[in-house]
């Protein structure tokens, strides 16, 4: 069989950034037949993740953009954690102050600090089931985060047309003061309700800001810089849900807007 001029591109590390969404789905889907992997995995807890392909693209805001070479193919959730997911690691989790309707499985787990997700990638990691699948999670870096947040966009938002950010993101579309907590309709919603991205990521932008690894340290200077989270919540007004949105925070900060989603390396993706 002959091969496309697309396939022919994976071996440069992906089609030429920016790629509409078309040529990402197309990407995503001939370098999983290519390389061998799901393009699609599902976990001992029913986490979904897709497969995201390696590529080079431009990130950050304009003004401050830098290229970034991601070599490695990962995969990602499709979805935030879910409280339903994280109460396998933590039953008695809940959401302070939050009316009952906010404290369901099917919302994005929140009030979880960056150090307490990253505990729950370990232990995620370290079940029976993923370890048989060679299956090592942890949070996203910035750069894994934004490449499939942008999905081949060059464009704060990964769609066309911005006016249709709430197609996409949970967020304050009233632009009036947030409630002291999660009361009536304002709050998380339930995942994957909205439409995804072309690599069928649901929620980056709104819902809940996403944690990301990144820690940096200088061990020269001593200096060290909290973590970011990533993406926006739904507190934030739509100019604040973009794929370049980013906010610092301490450690072990906890809000009920703050959540995370996890990224896995496969055995077969460590070995690429």
């Amino acid at each position: 069989m002959r091969p496309t001029l697309l396939l022919l591109a994976l071996q440069a590390a992906g089609p030429s950034f920016p790629f509409d969404a078309e040529t990402a789905q197309r990407y995503q889907t001939e370098y999983a037949r290519s390389s061998g992997l799901p393009a699609v995995v599902e976990n001992s807890i029913g986490m979904k993740l897709a497969l995201m392909p390696p590529g080079r693209f431009e990130m950050g805001p304009n003004g401050s953009k830098h290229r970034v070479t991601l070599s490695k193919p990962f995969y990602l959730g499709v979805a935030e954690v879910t409280l339903a997911q994280f109460r396998a690691w933590k039953p008695e989790h809940k959401i302070e102050g939050s009316e009952a309707a906010f404290q369901e499985g099917d919302r994005p787990a929140a009030q979880v600090s960056w150090l307490e997700a990253r505990e729950f990638c370990a232990w995620l990691s370290e079940r029976p089931e993923e370890k048989a699948a060679g299956r090592v999670y942890a949070l996203p870096t910035e750069a894994q985060w934004e490449w499939a947040a942008r999905a081949g966009s060059k464009e704060d938002y990964p769609f066309e047309d911005k006016k249709k950010v709430a197609e996409y993101a949970w967020f304050n579309h009233t632009y009036t003061p947030n409630p002291k907590h999660e009361s009536g309709d304002r709050g998380r919603q339930p995942v994957m309700k909205l439409k995804p991205n072309a690599w069928g990521l649901y929620d980056t932008l709104g819902n809940v800001w996403e944690w990301c690894a990144d820690r940096r340290e200088d061990a020269a200077t001593g200096e060290r810089r909290d973590p970011v989270m990533r993406g926006g919540g739904w507190r934030s007004g739509g100019f604040h849900c973009t794929t370049v949105a980013h906010d610092p925070g301490d450690p072990r900060l906890r809000g009920d807007s703050i959540g995370f989603r996890v990224a896995c390396a496969t055995a077969d993706s460590q070995r690429r």
